[in-house]
């Protein structure tokens, strides 16, 4: 199995989940017969390509509705949808309500993911433009939880890697309130001028963040995005993009002697 090309295959699902995907195409990137791919890419994310692809569409719906301003029938076009009514007849098989009332539980649900006790001393954030750049990755399911990702990085870096990395970078692909823990994907990714055969690429960046950092520990993570989520980004008129939360792994244990040393940037996609 040719576990580069599957994945490169799932990276171009991802980027073109709002577009009609050709059989061909999906031929061509992994070299396997489309009845073969579907069952190796089964087999490994346990969803057939075309549900993957739904739940792209209505997951990115979702995203759209709670953190941005845009009219539900422009989101339900620009997900890859013919019209509102088919938008919203996915939408609510899928999360059991409506596309409106998930917008009106935006409050509710941030609050109660990220609650407001620990909103206090997060520093506003830089809004900067990133070039695109390209990583070598690899992938898990996790529900973010750090011995899983520990794991996976442990992995990435038995790789032979014959020049020095220059950046360290983590993709948060789901968000918590939206994807079902069992299907949330974490994507260790690393910048080097070393060709690594057996590793898939992808492109990260190439669009407008808001730029938090975190001191410390990765223990303490997910205190800070209680902060950014149920407190910044209430407060102000930002609207986040659907595309994934990066973390950039600037001071880690390749260069630092403590995780009390620790200092990781988090960039939210903004519109």
């Amino acid at each position: 199995m040719n576990l580069k090309r599957i994945y490169n295959t799932r990276n171009y699902i991802e980027t073109n989940y709002n577009q009609i995907i050709s059989i061909n195409a999906l031929e061509d990137i992994s070299s396997y017969s489309y009845r073969n791919l579907q069952r190796v890419f089964y087999s490994l994310f346990q969803e057939t390509i075309g549900a993957y692809q739904t739940r792209l569409k209505v997951e990115n719906g979702h995203k759209k509705l709670l953190y941005s301003n845009k009219q539900i029938s422009d989101i339900a076009l620009e997900v890859g949808f013919a019209d509102v009514q088919s938008f919203s007849k996915a939408f609510k098989k899928h999360f059991n309500c409506p596309p409106s009332a998930a917008r009106n539980q935006k409050e509710f649900l941030l609050n109660d993911f990220h609650p407001k006790e620990f909103i206090a001393c997060i520093s506003e954030p830089e809004i900067v433009f990133v070039p695109e750049i390209t990583a070598y990755y690899s992938s898990c399911k996790t529900s973010y939880i750090n011995p899983e990702i520990e794991t996976l990085w442990d992995s990435l870096l038995e790789n032979e890697i014959t020049e020095p990395i220059s950046d360290y970078f983590g993709i948060i692909t789901d968000d918590i309130i939206i994807t079902e823990k069992s299907k949330c994907t974490y994507e260790a990714c690393i910048v080097t001028e070393a060709i690594i055969k057996n590793l898939p690429i992808k492109k990260l960046f190439g669009s407008k963040y808001a730029r938090f950092f975190h001191h410390g520990s990765y223990e303490t993570l997910e205190d800070t995005y209680q902060q950014i989520f149920g407190g910044w980004f209430l407060r102000n008129d930002f609207e986040i993009s659907h595309l994934p939360v990066i973390e950039q792994y600037i001071k880690n244990d390749s260069n630092s002697n403590t995780p009390a040393d620790y200092l990781t940037a988090i960039y939210i996609p903004l519109i």
